[in-house]
């Protein structure tokens, strides 16, 4: 059973939050500060849950690519990283979504992610539309589970999440935006070319372009 605290700081008189929970002794692999009680078989687990201490989290920062509104919806995601990497990860997906709908896709209509994907991947390099496919497999995983798993496998769906598997969420859309960012400015760069020079790229790929 978890026990929820409220603690004053005598210092500057904030609150903080934190969670208890009776826990074997013998379990070595809680990552959580525990103290003795009553017995040497359990120990009283505690961990503070707010507030959070972001200056520990293993989220990488935001793509210097990233647009402002993605990352805002990436930071939401970053913050609650260590309460709920359940809910980080559903985060992770609607910011793939967003970066799809207001800035890959923009045509006003409304599009699930999948179709979203499908969309952008002849604009796309091959390997962004992977990223993009990782993020919407473990969103869905936390998000959607199936209704087979709902009827017949209930203990699948209440499992752990995988924090590592999360943190990759983190890194795929990091790396979209770097991708997406330097296809940008490599397009950008090469339209500055003087037109001899791209006369000339246009010539050499003709030549050995035999399809």
């Amino acid at each position: 059973m978890d026990f929820f605290n409220l603690a004053d700081c005598n210092t500057c008189g904030k609150h903080s939050i934190l969670v208890e929970k009776e826990i074997p002794s013998h379990n070595k692999n809680t990552r959580l500060q525990s103290i003795d009680k009553q017995n040497n078989n359990v120990i009283l687990s505690q961990k503070f849950i707010y507030p959070v201490d972001n200056t520990i989290s293993l989220v990488p920062p935001g793509s210097n690519s990233m647009p402002e509104d993605v990352r805002s919806m990436y930071n939401e995601a970053a913050s609650v990283f260590e309460l709920s990497p359940r809910s980080s990860a559903a985060l992770i997906r609607l910011t793939l979504e967003t970066l799809l709908k207001k800035h890959l896709i923009n045509d006003g209509k409304k599009h699930n992610l999948n179709t979203m994907i499908g969309m952008s991947n002849m604009e796309q390099p091959e390997l962004v539309t992977e990223f993009m496919d990782m993020i919407r497999k473990e969103g869905n995983e936390e998000v959607h589970p199936e209704y087979e798993k709902l009827e017949h496998e209930w203990g699948n769906i209440t499992k752990d999440t995988n924090k590592d598997q999360v943190l990759y969420m983190f890194k795929y859309i990091n790396s979209i935006c770097d991708l997406l960012g330097l296809v940008t400015k490599m397009h950008n760069d090469y339209k500055a070319l003087p037109e001899s020079q791209k006369q000339a790229i246009h010539k050499r790929n003709a030549k050995y372009n035999t399809k």
